[in-house]
């Protein structure tokens, strides 16, 4: 299992407004995907036995990053009694067909969760890379990982990435480090099936 370290913030304002933000400090656009979540449960969990964050520890995503890859994903994560993420993996297995795999795993008795859709749009300034996620259309985030992609630079905590995002003054909710773009969407489900 591939260990990860990073946090993800809500952002507070328009795309607009945070671009025309990171550009003052000399971001630049340098690529940018699309990602397909499809989140998949065994059908016979009771999810009102569970919490939120237990019932996400048993999904398996069948996610498509459109023209780059696509895989079978568990994530693994442990919370502290707060929600943050103390310590968080995922392994893959590639698949080949999307539909195909969500039919496979309908055929063990999962069923689908929800889906996330996330257009991101990874930003450096040499300094500094981040990737802002806008989130199904309707929320925005920014990502930053410890280990970045397309700049020399290693974060060796979570501190650390905390204070590097905050020295900009971006238009962040500072009062969650942790936000998790899945079970803002389970919520969403889950309300649906109690009405």
């Amino acid at each position: 299992m591939k260990m990860e370290t990073e946090i993800t913030v809500l952002v507070n304002s328009s795309y607009e407004t945070l671009r025309k933000e990171l550009e003052k400090y000399n971001f630049k656009i340098i690529d940018e995907y699309e990602l397909n979540d499809i989140y998949m449960i065994n059908k016979n969990i009771d999810l009102n036995e569970l919490s939120n964050l237990e019932i996400l520890k048993k999904c398996i995503l069948v996610r498509d990053i459109v023209d780059i890859k696509k895989a079978l994903l568990y994530k693994y994560k442990k919370y502290s009694d707060n929600g943050d993420i103390l310590e968080q993996g995922k392994v893959e297995c590639p698949i080949i067909d999307v539909d195909k795999a969500v039919n496979f795993m309908k055929s063990i008795d999962y069923k689908v969760l929800f889906k996330i859709y996330d257009k991101c749009i990874v930003f450096t300034n040499g300094e500094t890379e981040l990737v802002v996620q806008l989130v199904n259309d309707e929320y925005i985030f920014i990502e930053m990982e410890a280990e970045c992609s397309n700049i020399d630079r290693v974060y060796k905590d979570i501190d650390e990435l905390k204070e590097d995002i905050n020295r900009y003054n971006l238009p962040i909710d500072k009062s969650n480090y942790f936000v998790k773009k899945a079970e803002i969407e389970l919520e969403k489900v889950l309300k649906k099936e109690k009405k």
